[in-house]
């Protein structure tokens, strides 16, 4: 089975017959206030505008004045890192030192195994980082780090995170083992890609010759598919009420006991959802038309945009 060229994906077989699909119905336009794009020099400065280089786990300060973002670049030089952006100073710092190519032998992860939390003022990083044997010849190892850092200042190394962080990295919002909720799919599942929010179970899969699904089924009743693509799927953002991923018609946001879709009318097919910060309706998105969605396809940019 092939594997996302630019994630690490571990993938877990499942067994029974898919049920019968309940097709979503058709997305209205939402339109949105104008998105503001974080600078190109911040963009460059990360790695973003580089096509080896792709956005990770991320996620915004509670006041949403700092988005915290995992840039990977894979086996490049460049390598890993993790930068807070300071979106009214149009200013980023890291949050890490780079870390290194991805950890070949990760499991159960749907990017590269970083995980960012906010707490309060701080970011928490917890990873893994590329090291070298103690001795000459001895080979590189990929070592569990944990990071903490404030906007503009040095990265600090952790020896463990405090009780209540690391709680809150162990049992995400929505975030079931595959093993706990595996849903009915003769499809393999993307393991750390199954949630159930409220009485909603969503989940990503994976056929043989990679086709991605977003599923979703209530209670027991039948099972939704809401998209089909690649790994771009795989940058779902959700909350206790809406799937937000990306399609072939620009970036949707689903509310789940709706079920109804919505488009994001400035996004197009080249949008990936970042981050989502449910309590000012923030979201951040890549694109390579510009925050405006009117650009030709070109360099990449990040963007931030309110929804109504």
């Amino acid at each position: 089975m092939k594997t996302n060229p630019t994630a690490l994906l571990a993938l877990v077989a499942a067994g029974a017959a898919l049920s019968t699909l309940n097709l979503p119905a058709v997305a209205h336009d939402s339109a949105p206030a104008a998105p503001v794009a974080v600078s190109s020099a911040v963009v460059r400065q990360i790695g973003l505008s580089s096509n080896d280089c792709n956005p990770g786990k991320a996620a915004f300060s509670d006041d949403g004045k700092f988005l915290a973002l995992n840039v990977d670049c894979g086996e490049s030089r460049a390598g890993r890192r993790v930068w807070i952006i300071d979106l009214a100073a149009n200013a980023a710092s890291p949050a890490t030192p780079p870390l290194g190519g991805s950890d070949p032998n990760g499991e159960t992860i749907v990017q590269d195994g970083t995980e960012v939390l906010w707490s309060g003022g701080t970011l928490y990083v917890t990873t893994s980082m590329e090291t070298r044997g103690a001795r000459k010849g001895d080979p590189t190892y990929w070592a569990e780090r944990f990071f903490s850092a404030k906007p503009g200042q040095a990265p600090q190394a952790l020896r463990q995170l405090p009780a209540a962080v690391k709680a809150k990295f162990e049992h995400p919002f929505g975030r079931f083992p595959v093993e706990e909720v595996l849903p009915d799919t003769d499809n393999d599942v993307v393991a750390d890609g199954v949630f159930r929010i409220g009485k909603h179970l969503a989940w990503i899969s994976n056929d043989a010759n990679d086709n991605v699904f977003l599923r979703t089924r209530t209670g027991k009743g039948p099972i939704r598919e809401l998209s089909r693509g690649g790994w771009e799927l795989t940058s779902l953002q959700y909350d206790p009420k809406r799937l937000i991923y990306p399609s072939r018609n620009g970036i949707i946001v689903y509310d789940l006991d709706a079920g109804q879709p919505r488009r994001v009318t400035v996004t197009h097919a080249d949008a990936r959802p970042v981050a989502w910060l449910a309590a000012g309706r923030k979201l951040a998105y890549t694109s390579t038309r510009g925050c405006d969605g009117k650009a030709q396809p070109g360099a990449r940019a990040l963007c931030i945009l309110n929804l109504p």
